[in-house]
């Protein structure tokens, strides 16, 4: 899948959620109030945040992994021996460290998430050694400190049981709409560097 058809299907769900959003703050204003959300608005909107980021979690892992795959392709179809890679890229030369074959790159996903956090300054970091500079983006510079920031409230809801009674139904709803373009501008730092 192409990192602007992650981009698309990542950008879908979260305006879906949009809506879920905008539906459950009409039961809670409606003249007549759902009891089930006017009661529990506060469980409701930290599901919601939590449901936000962990898509941008998902994004962020999918356009990663996609994009060090592809790089992995293209250096194995590229057939380096070894031995040529071991001597360009290492200091302390160890014989027993040859091998008469050609280098082979693999990549998990799992390497990926365990790299890959929605915290901006840890995005930057992954993106940077799959050779995709974030940073030349105004877009994702404009975001990143917003998103950093919503993130706090994410990891302050799960690790601190923290209230969050401070964000309400129309806050979440800022928030897709700012993580949809921070999302955007990742998509084209990806698409700059594989073109």
């Amino acid at each position: 899948m192409s990192s602007h058809d992650l981009f698309n299907k990542y950008r879908e769900l979260l305006e879906s959620l949009k809506d879920i959003i905008n539906i459950s703050q009409g039961r809670v204003i409606g003249d007549t109030p759902d009891f089930l959300f006017s009661g529990n608005v506060n469980f409701f909107v930290k599901s919601y945040l939590i449901s936000t980021c962990t898509y941008l979690e998902a994004y962020l892992q999918d356009v990663a992994f996609d994009l060090a795959k592809k790089i992995c392709e293209r250096f194995n179809s590229a057939r380096i021996p070894h031995n040529f890679l071991y001597w360009k890229t290492t200091k302390d030369l160890k014989k027993k460290d040859l091998k008469f074959e050609e280098a082979i790159f693999n990549l998990s996903k799992k390497e990926i998430s365990e790299e890959m956090s929605a915290n901006p300054y840890k995005t930057i970091e992954l993106f940077r050694f799959i050779g995709v500079d974030l940073l030349q983006e105004k877009m994702f510079l404009d975001n990143k400190d917003i998103v950093s920031s919503i993130v706090i409230k994410r990891n302050n809801i799960i690790h601190h049981n923290n209230a969050a009674n401070d964000i309400s139904f129309n806050d979440i709803i800022i928030y897709i709409d700012v993580l949809i373009d921070y999302m955007s501008s990742i998509d084209q730092a990806v698409k700059r560097c594989t073109t």
